[in-house]
């Protein structure tokens, strides 16, 4: 099991169980908003694909980008959030000579496809990444922007991850909270029905209380902003209502 607290050179992060924002970060301390046993779920998947290349989408703090790039050792992380800076992120990666490996890129926000993906061109070039983690806004039509735009840049046998696709059927969450927002299953729903396609762009679905991992399949896609999901399912009958 994960501890409470890793270091990762000369921070200390802290996982941060709740739903709330955690305690403001220090250069000394950074937070990082899971719960260790949440965090030992994802790293067992990503163990699977052995990431040299990680998008991450929602950075807040910066406790999770510190920690996917001390836990894998990565040539390049590729993090987009749509505040207008980290500070403690962006002195850290100073501090420990990172800029180069960890591209961070603020103020942008997760639908703008165009802008994610002029930032890939210049960071990675034609390769691939091995993961992508959207940990941002948690709502529907920003997570699906999100997926048409960065699922082509994905390796094949790579994995999507979507965090916290539940949390309107969650016992635990408010109900006041997000009360007006389209809840995430239609989402899934629809990603079901795209791995069903089979058609090799999503080969298999594996849905945790906390998180969905999206298994890329071997059919080339687009970089263009063209893909769209609607394009890779037949619904029939079937009705997806958010």
């Amino acid at each position: 099991m994960l501890r409470a607290t890793v270091r990762a050179l000369d921070v200390e992060l802290r996982f941060w169980d709740g739903i709330y924002r955690p305690p403001p970060s220090t250069d000394e301390v950074i937070y990082v908003h899971k719960d260790p046993a949440f965090v030992a779920r994802l790293d067992a998947v990503l163990t699977r694909v052995q990431p040299r290349r990680i998008i991450e989408i929602g950075v807040l703090d910066g406790g999770s980008t510190i920690y996917w790039q001390s836990q894998y050792d990565l040539e390049r992380l590729v993090a987009f959030e749509r505040a207008p800076e980290a500070p403690c992120l962006t002195r850290y990666l100073q501090r420990n000579n990172l800029t180069d490996r960890v591209r961070v890129h603020f103020d942008l926000s997760q639908d703008d496809g165009p802008r994610l993906r002029a930032a890939l061109a210049a960071d990675i070039g034609d390769d691939f990444v091995d993961a992508i983690i959207d940990d941002a806004s948690h709502q529907y039509a920003e997570t699906k922007a999100t997926i048409e735009a960065l699922f082509p840049f994905l390796r094949p046998g790579g994995v999507y991850i979507i965090e916290d696709w539940a949390w309107g059927h969650n016992h635990k969450w408010p109900q006041e909270m997000w009360a007006d927002s389209p809840l995430m299953s239609p989402l899934i729903s629809e990603l079901i029905l795209i791995c069903g396609h089979a058609s090799g762009v999503i080969d298999k679905i594996e849905i945790d209380r906390n998180f969905a991992a999206l298994w890329r399949g071997l059919t080339n896609l687009p970089r263009d902003g063209s893909f769209k999901l609607s394009d890779h399912y037949i619904a029939r009958a079937f009705s997806i209502a958010l």
